[in-house]
């Protein structure tokens, strides 16, 4: 088809994808095709289909070699094989390629039905895309596999949750939790914690699209300190989408946890400093504001009581220290400043000051700031200070008038939450067992950049 035979919507971005490989740009190329790729993809245009594969398999060959490139050859030749469609969505799933991933498995569900392995994998990468509502549709179809497969089952009643329906997954519960399956069995008893931490907070708390704290504890497991003030009412819903974090929400964010351990009459002797920088400093300023040790993660402290200070699980260079806090034990509770919600860390802490999808340290550099003199927004450099110097930042901040007077909620959440038993618990609670795994949104949505 000649190029100026194709729509004008998709000839512009053909466009723009050609001139970014003419000039070498291929990540760049990349960025662009994936407007056409992503979830549900070109599915009602085979001329388009064919074209946009084409145009990904001489961006593959650049960014991933002849093999990978082979495979997208194959589906540009023959766009219903379903095996070569299973093959390239699975490589393109390891790779974090879930959008793409997803409408190649699309086709396959339309040209196979019923097929466990495509369904499966269809409705995985369509969670990690936060298309729960897509994810239960998909499998809803799937009648028979529904009827008769244990996992199937499972992800539809957790992708239910996912969008705040607690019947459906209550109802499922029974026959995931009873499964000949080991690990569907292991599935089935964390969906029932959720379902349980929902039934005791639903008592007092709307559970509804808004209501980011009451689910990331029903998710997680862990309580969310901060609600971010902007953009409540245009989408944000509580989440940060960028933010330039501030020594004054280091502060709220001690203060506030010093506030949830004492409404949940846990005595914190001692506070354990994780080992990158940013850790220290704010462990610095948590020992001082809350009057307790200081001491530096180490590995005999595995088995000590102590509240475990982390700036972001993210940013913590240590695999060694990440797996020796990846448990619960008696006493410990894992306090991590920051989290990702886009891209969430593979468990929970016990307790997050806010959730963000990007996020700058207030001494680490590449805040956007405001310069009052040029009228400029510009980024800010790190700051080289000692650990103390900038922890005595924190603990002198003042309080800014814009957040959020809500720790009456905050407060309110912990009582109802200490009648829960083994596995159901928070995590705040919990003396033993693997720390929850922390999933990727929520029922309350957000806007994402």
């Amino acid at each position: 088809m000649a190029s100026n035979q194709f729509p004008p919507e998709y000839k512009e971005i053909r466009e723009e994808i050609l001139e970014h490989l003419e000039n070498s740009d291929v990540d760049a190329a990349y960025k662009v095709i994936r407007n056409i790729l992503d979830y549900p993809g070109p599915k009602d245009n085979e001329i388009i289909w064919k074209d946009a594969f084409k145009l990904f398999e001489r961006i593959v060959l650049e960014i991933s070699g002849k093999e990978l490139r082979d495979l997208v050859r194959l589906i540009v030749e023959n766009p219903d094989d379903v095996k070569n469609l299973y093959d390239l969505a699975y490589i393109l799933y390891e790779q974090g390629a879930h959008g793409i991933a997803a409408t190649l498995l699309n086709r396959a569900n339309y040209v196979e039905p019923e097929n466990l392995d495509i369904v499966t994998e269809l409705a995985v990468n369509l969670e990690v895309l936060m298309l729960n509502d897509e994810a239960c549709k998909i499998l809803s179809e799937a009648t028979a596999l529904l009827n008769n497969n244990d996992f199937c089952r499972y992800l539809f009643a957790f992708n239910s949750l996912m969008t705040g329906n607690l019947d459906e997954p209550y109802q499922m519960l029974p026959s995931i939790e009873y499964s000949h399956d080991n690990e569907i069995k292991a599935m089935g008893l964390r969906l029932k914690g959720m379902l349980n931490r929902a039934a005791v907070l639903k008592k007092n708390r709307p559970l509804d699209n808004k209501d980011l704290r009451g689910w990331h504890m029903v998710l997680n497991g862990s309580i969310l300190l901060h609600l971010s003030p902007f953009g409540l009412e245009e989408g944000m819903n509580g989440r940060y989408a960028y933010i330039s974090d501030s020594f004054t929400l280091c502060q709220q964010g001690i203060n506030r946890v010093k506030e949830v351990i004492k409404k949940a009459g846990i005595v914190v002797p001692q506070i354990f400093a994780l080992h990158d920088r940013s850790s220290q400093i704010l462990a610095t300023a948590t020992s001082l504001i809350l009057e307790c040790p200081l001491k530096d993660w180490k590995e005999e402290n595995m088995t000590k009581p102590g509240l475990i200070v982390a700036y972001d699980l993210n940013s913590v260079d240590s695999a060694d220290t990440l797996e020796q806090i990846a448990d619960h034990r008696p006493g410990q509770i894992l306090w991590a400043h920051a989290s990702c919600w886009t891209d969430p860390f593979p468990f929970s802490p016990d307790i997050t000051t806010y959730l963000y999808q990007n996020s700058a340290s207030p001494w680490g550099g590449g805040r956007m700031v405001f310069d009052k003199k040029s009228k400029d927004v510009k980024y800010d450099e790190p700051d080289d200070s000692s650990e103390k110097e900038i922890a005595e930042k924190i603990i002198h901040a003042e309080m800014e008038d814009d957040y959020l007077d809500d720790l009456d909620d905050l407060l309110s959440m912990i009582k109802p939450l200490k009648v829960l038993k083994g596995e159901d618990k928070p995590g705040i609670f919990k003396t033993s067992g693997r720390r929850i795994h922390q999933r990727i949104g929520s029922p309350v949505p957000s806007n994402r950049f």
